[in-house]
């Protein structure tokens, strides 16, 4: 699914939201996994330069977007199978590697801790689903484009490497965590130059 990306200021890809002039995608992975990872994506996350859900979208093969509150959009189908919905709730199991229940969905909100919290009690992919948490870690968060109000709070990207390192080996998350690295340095770059930038 695009994505549209919407701007005043500069013109930027529609994939990895940066501007034209330091777009990643060329250097991005095709990350295979067997867990599907389902982004439950709130509408005001679309078109802001530091949201990184679509980030994981660009590089996971098996990963798949479903907009929360868009006018006119039809929801992704739910498939059979075991899903998971990867939220911090005091209550929420913590994330263990898979056994042999067969395929494995996670499920991950995109959006402000409220934003989250609404999509849960609404979306029909997170009925009937399982809350899971990440193991405690004492690794800071890369993530500085926003401030978090939360300890220990992490953009979605980040938490879905994360997740995927308990799932399917820390292979996988090393690689998805060079990448958000990449996109950091060029989103910072992108804020310093401004208006440099403009018009392509």
């Amino acid at each position: 699914m695009t994505l549209a990306i919407r701007s005043r200021r500069l013109l930027r890809c529609e994939r990895c939201g940066l501007a034209q002039q330091l777009c990643l995608c060329a250097e991005l992975p095709r990350i295979a996994t067997t867990t599907s990872v389902m982004i439950l994506m709130h509408r005001n996350e679309v078109g802001r330069t530091s949201n990184t859900g679509r980030l994981a979208l660009a590089v996971l093969e098996r990963g798949r977007v479903s907009i929360r509150g868009a006018p006119g959009v039809v929801p992704e189908p739910i498939p059979t199978g075991r899903r998971v919905v990867l939220f911090p709730l005091a209550d929420a199991r913590e994330l263990e590697a898979p056994d042999a229940d067969g395929p494995l969905t996670l499920v991950v909100p995109d959006g402000s801790w409220s934003q989250a919290k609404r999509m849960l009690a609404r979306e029909p992919w997170a009925r009937a689903a399982e809350v899971v948490r990440l193991p405690a870690s004492s690794r800071a968060s890369r993530y500085d484009l926003r401030r978090q109000n939360r300890p220990g709070a992490m953009c979605t990207f980040e938490a879905v490497a994360r997740a995927l390192g308990v799932l399917e080996g820390p292979e996988v998350e090393l690689e998805m965590l060079r990448v958000l690295d990449a996109f950091l340095v060029r989103v910072r770059h992108m804020r310093a130059l401004g208006g440099q930038l403009r018009g392509g």
